[in-house]
């Protein structure tokens, strides 16, 4: 192709250029990379135009419902005394400080409010602390205190922060130990692991990368000191691609900070296909720049193609619906984009410089092992092609069923390390005063009087004893109950009721003409979630409430998070195979040949969905997105052997042999560039976040999987299309 003519000659021409201009790009980058921030939660998982998640963020900023706490343990063998208590008040007066703190509560300020002092008096500390708040004294070594956090998420880590140091400077009575929780510690946790997590993946990815280098690649470079010369073109890759990061405006967070080890390993593909052609013409006696050339030639278009369809897989998150998702699609493209110029320009820039020593043809080599594998694949796709794909289509017909089994995790706390010091706390926290899942029913009326509070309870007994699953309620009626004994029967008495109940507890339920109920949920599935959810929605409207209203909660986002993962999961698929085919199709005007490398790749999918199944991983926001990264990386290990496989083929050799100079001159480069990309998704095993390793499992799978098909179920089915299409022809000239 003439863009190849002219890209290789500029090259050539150029090499000093290209470098120079490659290093002025990594001293930006740098520059660059130190203005990047972090963000996680919900808002990195659903766009700013989603309903439900905006009307979320309206109850949270009415009511409250986004005012988060801080839970603090205080322990000892009997808190239940003076000195803890005197403890507790000093310590609540020094976190209260703090800009963002508000209310505290807990067994000590509880007793204070009452008595105005604290009594030394033990008995009377247990007998109000127990009668006004058991909550906070769940147990007599145990004491709990509650701050709210009035500041919005951007002030948390400095919250976070000053809390463990006002903590640590504390003096403590002897005996006590002191313990953090709540949403702001938690988020502030995670921030500290998404830095460390990224550096540490980025090392276990650069170690891989040599390891695989070192055993495999070693096989196609003759001159050791360009072993590493693809591992080179990833970190450079990793380091563009993260000065980038903060210019289109995108953060690091639990899913962005995998984009270490996976350009790291997903890069090294490009070099190691050059490099393998490289040494290939080197080999027959050519001169570097004519090496390059004829290596940018006839590698340019399979790159090309891998390329393209690769981003086209990481672009596809962008139909995800996910802005987290399409930022590490968008990112992990652009990355690509950028390894694939820098090895079909710096790389052999590179070579051209500073090859200078002869190459020797060696006639008679030990064969190696990798060497008898790729002989044995060459072998079974050749001449038992019919046997290997009646096993794969059995295999991938018995892989459908566990495909469609595999479980869906909704809960955005079990994406993150559950070592973290708060996420102890609070899953001790919850087992204390157990599950909080809420539906909440908000609704906008025209103002609220004593009739409308009385017909609002009788919506919440009539839902409450409609669904067995719903265990309970909390509403302003029933707080006044509680108080009153009985609901106000006029205006008057409401407010008398009102301001005696105190105003933060009234505003979790009331704003202006606004209304909230809070309804309890048994623990579900999000399935048996969702037919609850519209149960409850179809009941209220049954019930006659003539107002608008809306559900939300945590609860609810985590439903529609299920809702993205499925629906997020079926759009991806369905734009990367579209968007591949077509593309393929374009390019080689053949059905046959647009069809060749997406036939493995299906058939990869399905495997990797019933192992899935068999080994218990569920899918996430990230693993929603493994079809589409499947297709895009998995393809370019057929086009790689297709378009070999066709090359030989032109030069008239049969199928057979065609399929065992495909596997000999290209599986080493094909292995290399498989394995160190294996190696880029395993080194997400080093993350703490289980969203994260979960995915470099499932990841690895997929990999392995595309790799074995390649080098096996391709060539077997080039070899079938290529007998039948002889056998067809054959048949017709006998008709005549």
């Amino acid at each position: 192709m003439k863009v190849f003519d002219l890209l290789s000659s500029s090259v050539v021409r150029g090499r000093y250029l290209i470098l120079a201009l490659v290093a002025v790009a990594v001293i930006l980058a740098i520059h660059s990379s130190q203005n990047i921030t972090m963000d996680q939660g919900y808002e990195t998982y659903f766009s700013k135009d989603y309903k439900e998640y905006q009307q979320y963020v309206l109850f949270s900023k009415n009511f409250g419902g986004g005012v988060a706490s801080i839970y603090i343990f205080i322990k000892g063998d009997d808190v239940v005394n003076y000195e803890t208590y005197d403890f507790a008040l000093k310590l609540g007066e020094e976190i209260s400080r703090i800009d963002g703190i508000g209310r505290v509560k807990s067994p000590a300020h509880t007793v204070v409010d009452i008595l105005g002092y604290l009594p030394a008096d033990e008995e009377v500390l247990k007998q109000l602390s127990y009668q006004y708040s058991s909550f906070y004294l769940p147990k007599k070594t145990l004491m709990l205190m509650e701050f709210e956090v009035t500041a919005d998420e951007s002030q948390y880590n400095f919250i976070a922060k000053e809390v463990e140091k006002r903590i640590s400077e504390i003096e403590k009575p002897p005996g006590i130990v002191v313990e953090a929780t709540g949403n702001p510690m938690i988020m502030y946790q995670v921030d500290k692991s998404i830095g460390e997590s990224m550096g540490t993946m980025g090392a276990v990815a650069v170690v891989l990368m040599v390891v695989t280098l070192v055993i495999v690649f070693r096989g196609v470079v003759e001159l050791k000191r360009y072993l590493l010369l693809p591992l080179v073109i990833s970190i450079l890759t990793f380091l563009f691609a993260f000065g980038l990061m903060p210019v289109l405006g995108i953060p690091l967070t639990e899913i962005t900070n995998a984009i270490a080890p996976i350009l790291i390993g997903l890069s090294i593909e490009y070099a190691a296909q050059f490099m393998g052609r490289y040494e290939e013409e080197r080999r027959k006696g050519n001169s570097p720049a004519i090496s390059a050339v004829k290596s940018i030639k006839s590698v340019g278009l399979a790159l090309s193609l891998a390329m393209i369809t690769t981003v086209i897989g990481f672009l596809s998150m962008i139909f995800s619906g996910v802005p987290a998702l399409g930022w590490f699609g968008l990112v992990s493209a652009i990355g690509l984009i950028v390894a694939y110029l820098l090895s079909l320009t710096f790389l052999p820039s590179v070579l051209l410089i500073t090859d200078r020593k002869e190459r020797k043809r060696k006639d008679e080599e030990k064969i190696s092992f990798t060497e008898k594998v790729l002989d044995l694949a060459s072998l079974i796709s050749a001449r038992h092609y019919r046997v290997l794909l009646l096993t794969v289509l059995v295999i991938t017909s018995a892989s459908y069923f566990g495909y469609s089994k595999v479980p869906l995790e909704t809960d955005f706390m079990k994406y993150i390390p559950q070592d973290l010091p708060a996420m102890r706390k609070l899953s001790e926290l919850q087992d204390l005063v157990g599950s909080n899942d809420r539906i909440i029913a908000v609704f906008q009326t025209d103002g609220i009087d004593s009739s409308v509070i009385a017909r609002f309870e009788e919506l919440a007994r009539y839902v409450t004893n409609s669904e067995q699953n719903i265990v309970g309620y909390s509403s302003l009626g029933e707080i006044i109950k509680m108080n009153f004994d009985k609901l106000p029967s006029s205006d008057t008495e409401l407010q008398q009721a009102l301001e005696k109940i105190p105003e933060d507890r009234v505003s979790r339920y009331m704003q202006g003409s606004s209304y909230a109920i809070y309804f309890t949920v048994a623990p579900m599935d999000w399935l048996e979630f969702r037919k609850l959810y519209e149960r409850v929605t179809e009941e209220m409207k049954f019930f006659g409430i003539e107002y608008p209203f809306y559900l939300t909660g945590d609860v609810v986002l985590k439903m529609f998070v299920a809702d993205l993962i499925v629906n997020g999961q079926n759009r991806m698929t369905i734009a990367s195979f579209a968007f591949v085919f077509i593309l393929l199709l374009f390019v080689y005007r053949s059905p046959r040949k647009a069809i060749v490398p997406i036939i493995p790749i299906t058939v990869v999918i399905l495997a990797n969905g019933g192992l899935m199944y068999l080994l218990g991983y569920s899918r996430t926001l990230v693993t929603a997105s493994l079809n589409s990264l499947t297709i895009g990386l998995g393809i370019d290990f057929s086009i790689h052997v297709m378009e070999r496989y066709f090359e030989e083929r032109r030069r008239g050799f049969e199928p057979e042999k065609a399929v065992e100079i495909t596997i000999t001159n290209i599986g080493k480069p094909i292995l290399t560039s498989g394995l160190t990309m294996a190696g880029g998704f395993a080194a997400m095993l080093a993350s703490p976040f289980p969203i994260m390793s979960d995915f470099g499992v499932v990841s690895l799978m997929a990999i392995i999987l595309s790799l074995f098909a390649a080098l096996t179920v391709v060539p077997a089915f080039l070899v079938f299309t290529d007998n039948l299409n002889s056998k067809n022809k054959k048949e017709k000239l006998d008709d005549v």
